[in-house]
């Protein structure tokens, strides 16, 4: 098939209301590996994506990094549609398009710079048991709002990518057609500053592959952000769920037991046996946040026959890039009574958020060569 794609130019960022004060981001373990699956499914190196709650349909790039707000599930009935907005935002990251960007914002030279462009809310601090760490992040809204605007090349390009990788993998676009559609008639000011979307459409009407079926992730995922997903069963279990119900007799057989107990224990309800049904998770999800859960959860517990997890996991890159790294081992050694490796990490962690009076407070109780050397190679302040 002879497609046109010289002509495509917006997809990232999808009925934007540019008068939202904040994206808090919502870290859900569940929906990050769902992106990493469709990331192999695809024939795609894996990527760092996550959710931000904010009730506009919107998508956008911050370095290597993919954000989706949780609007845009009400928006998106379809999983050939977030498909194909993943691999154009996918485009964006892989062209360095957010670094070749002029923005006046911190560079990212460390992790204490790009940690910088977040605001972290006192929540984070908290530690109750059953419901695991708080993630009461926000991203600044303005350098959202100044980050959702790319130029026009750059949307072509982005677009290209998309279009090959819709024809590789025969995705259906007859739902992004109607988004686009819809989206070309409003008075959106992000809309107003780039080209029509008639050519796009036409060129998009030539690539006339069938719907697929939604997976069960999928519909899980939309369930939990829209309660209007195809799978009724699973609407109503989030809706109860909400209301504080969980019915236990009512198993949903099609979607893994685990997934369904994790969703039950983040809202603060008594799950039997959670500490084997949690390694149990992790061994069908090994996302880096959800380790972090884990820890979290051995600690306020107390299993320490568990903490041997925690040794083992210490040095897990991936664990070590997550934003709660440094605090939870600083609240591990407090639990092991190691005040000097405790006030190490609860150093690094506040002084990497620019919290000075607590920063000040641990990282004067302790001296660097008291430190392992291993520990010390990776401290981001010495």
């Amino acid at each position: 098939m002879k497609t046109k794609i010289n002509f495509f130019y917006l997809i990232p960022v999808l009925f934007v209301n540019y008068n939202l004060l904040a994206y808090e981001i919502i870290r859900d373990p569940i929906l990050e590996n769902y992106f990493d699956n469709l990331s192999r499914d695809l024939k795609l190196d894996k990527l760092d994506v996550y959710l931000v709650k904010n009730y506009s349909a919107n998508a956008f790039v911050i370095g290597d990094s993919i954000y989706f707000t949780s609007g845009l599930f009400n928006i998106i009935d379809n999983e050939d549609t977030l498909k194909a907005i993943y691999l154009h935002e996918y485009a964006h990251v892989i062209k360095n398009h957010f670094e070749a960007k002029n923005i006046k914002i911190q560079q990212f030279e460390n992790r204490s710079n790009f940690y910088n462009l977040f605001s972290l809310g006192l929540a984070v601090l908290t530690t109750k048991g059953n419901v695991a760490i708080g993630t009461s992040i926000t991203l600044n809204s303005n350098l959202i709002n100044e980050i959702s605007k790319h130029s026009v090349s750059f949307e072509i390009e982005a677009d290209n990518f998309m279009i090959e990788n819709i024809i590789r993998n025969k995705i259906n676009t007859l739902e992004l057609i109607t988004i686009l559609d819809k989206s070309a008639k409003t008075s959106n000011f992000y809309f107003k500053t780039h080209p029509n979307n008639k050519d796009r459409i036409n060129n998009l009407k030539e690539l006339d592959f069938k719907k697929s079926n939604n997976s069960k992730k999928f519909d899980w995922i939309k369930s939990k952000y829209s309660n209007n997903s195809s799978n009724l069963s699973f609407n109503n279990f989030f809706k109860n769920l909400d209301k504080g119900i969980f019915e236990k007799e009512k198993e949903l057989s099609e979607i893994n037991k685990q997934i369904v107990l994790y969703e039950v224990f983040k809202k603060g309800i008594f799950v039997d046996n959670w500490n084997n049904e949690f390694k149990k998770l992790l061994t069908i999800n090994n996302n880096s946040y959800l380790k972090i859960e884990f820890i979290n959860y051995v600690l306020d517990n107390n299993l320490d026959n568990q903490y041997y997890i925690i040794d083992d996991l210490k040095f897990d890159k991936d664990i070590m890039n997550e934003y709660f790294y440094y605090y939870i081992y600083g609240k591990y050694y407090m639990k092991i009574n190691n005040n000097i490796l405790s006030n190490f990490y609860f150093c690094q962690f506040y002084k990497t958020f620019n919290f000075k009076n607590k920063a000040d407070y641990f990282c004067k109780k302790y001296d660097i060569k008291d430190i392992p050397t291993l520990d010390k190679s990776y401290a981001l302040f010495k």
